[in-house]
């Protein structure tokens, strides 16, 4: 192409294509016109493999597009600028070979080389295990998720014996300041399980490098706050108005029939049969403590009627070599509600039977899903703003199941009885000090004295005509 047919108000000029210029370069190298000067700019976007850059060239730390490489050609005419642009891109490749040398050879024995084995062959172990799939997801999102992930991290690419004590100060910074954002909190929860993956990566490594000590992590301040339950007014409030929305079929003793032919929408789960369905795995929360993961698992057949109006509830899992684990009530009105739940769901699944479950692995389907959709709907109807968002949630309700029952029978924080009290609900003396105890005395403990001590005489309000 000659001078003449050059565009006068062109942008970019592709140097292969329109100038033709001979010698080793991409084909994406071009000339460019800048806003800020006439001297001409060399442009190129190096292959992704070829590309030293961090996260090669990406913005926006990784997660945008790729940037172009510009140099300037120190040249105000097109033909010349094209010719220096192949010589500036010979010259960056041969500077980059050598960054390229050297990152190869620091990027062995990193963490992501230890990742990939720890993880096939983690993998590998728990395939047959129960909730694998939950496990899978979870665990490779420390690895990969935005921002936070391990790989993501600029020390995380090098050989291991070259992270620091420092790599890991300002890892837990990151951490702290995404929890402080979005929760408040100190991020102590994220700090530990992402301290614990890169630890199991580090105990790999140790065999690649006899003797060498790797830096210690900081160390994580536990922040602890009281967990968020309803009160037991709140309690009654929730019950009530999710039979309200039930349209009172919750409280009705229902034939399985009846209970099937109540309203329901595939494509709407505000609906009535779902209403009562959230009534059940309440109750049945409320009553028996159970785990989030219960609630999808949950069956009819798994209770039994001991007479006396007792019921005990044999927790089964889906791996033959765990023990049975037995479950009770410790609140005598449990028999009329199981009055009205063996009548309407006598076999099968008792929370959202209709949803169906993932063959061996239970965990995949959307009853917990759904079960937070619907209290999170019927919390911000009965509540609004009262109640904090972040603790519309199931786990909110097995807190309040704990709580009450411990503020009503204060007799159950002694031991032995504490200890039977821990064992049947699925967890630890310690957890229910720590999670309930410690805030229910704090309260007594406030409220006693207001009782018994006497008001002070010089904050009394002074009425007119009193001396």
């Amino acid at each position: 192409m000659g001078k003449a047919s050059l565009p006068e108000d062109w942008t970019t000029l592709n140097v292969s294509k329109v100038f033709e210029v001979r010698g080793s370069y991409p084909q994406n190298l071009r000339i460019k016109r800048q806003t800020h000067t006439r001297v001409l700019y060399a442009e190129w976007l190096p292959d992704p493999s070829d590309d030293p850059r961090p996260h090669q060239g990406r913005s926006k730390g990784g997660l945008g597009k790729r940037l172009t490489i510009q140099r300037t050609t120190r040249t105000e005419d097109p033909y010349e600028a094209a010719k220096r642009s192949v010589n500036l891109f010979q010259h960056w490749q041969d500077e980059i070979k050598a960054v390229l040398d050297l990152q190869e050879e620091q990027n062995k024995n990193s963490l992501g080389e230890y990742w990939e084995r720890y993880f096939t062959s983690e993998s590998q172990t728990r395939e047959t295990q129960r909730n694998f799939k939950r496990w899978k997801r979870e665990e490779y999102l420390k690895w990969d998720a935005s921002e936070y992930g391990i790989r993501h991290q600029p020390w995380a690419s090098r050989s291991v014996d070259l992270i620091t004590s420092q790599d890991f100060k300002d890892y837990f910074s990151l951490l702290e300041r995404r929890a402080r954002g979005s929760s408040g909190s100190n991020g102590s929860g994220m700090k530990g399980q992402q301290k614990t993956l890169i630890n199991k990566l580090l105990v790999l490594a140790e065999d690649d490098f006899p003797g060498h000590a790797f830096p210690r992590f900081p160390a994580i301040s536990k922040q602890t706050k009281q967990v968020q339950h309803l009160t037991q007014k709140q309690w009654d409030h929730l019950l009530a108005a999710v039979v309200d929305l039930s349209l009172d079929s919750a409280r009705q003793l229902l034939d399985p029939d009846e209970y099937r032919e109540l309203e329901w929408s595939k494509s709407n789960r505000l609906n009535q049969r779902n209403w009562v369905d959230l009534y059940d795995a309440l109750l049945l929360e409320w009553f028996f403590y159970l785990r989030a993961e219960d609630m999808y698992r949950i069956k009819s057949e798994w209770f039994r009627d001991q007479g006396h109006q007792t019921v005990v509830c044999n927790l089964e899992t889906t791996k033959k070599d765990r023990p049975i684990h037995q479950t009770t009530h410790y609140r005598n009105d449990v028999y009329r509600f199981w009055e009205l739940l063996k009548r309407r769901k006598p076999s099968g699944y008792l929370v959202l039977p209709q949803i169906e479950r993932p063959s061996g692995n239970p965990a995949d389907s959307h009853v917990l899903k759904t079960l937070n959709f619907l209290l999170k709907h019927v919390i911000e109807q009965t509540f609004g703003n009262e109640f904090p968002s972040a603790g519309r949630n199931w786990t909110t309700i097995r807190h309040t199941a704990f709580r009450l029952t411990l503020e009503e029978d204060p007799s159950l924080a002694i031991p032995p009885k504490i200890n039977s009290f821990a064992e049947n609900g699925h967890t630890s003396p310690d957890q229910l000090r720590n999670t309930y105890l410690r805030y229910i005395d704090a309260k007594r403990a406030a409220r006693e004295p207001r009782q018994t001590i006497r008001e002070g005489k010089w904050t009394m309000v002074k009425r007119a005509g009193e001396t």
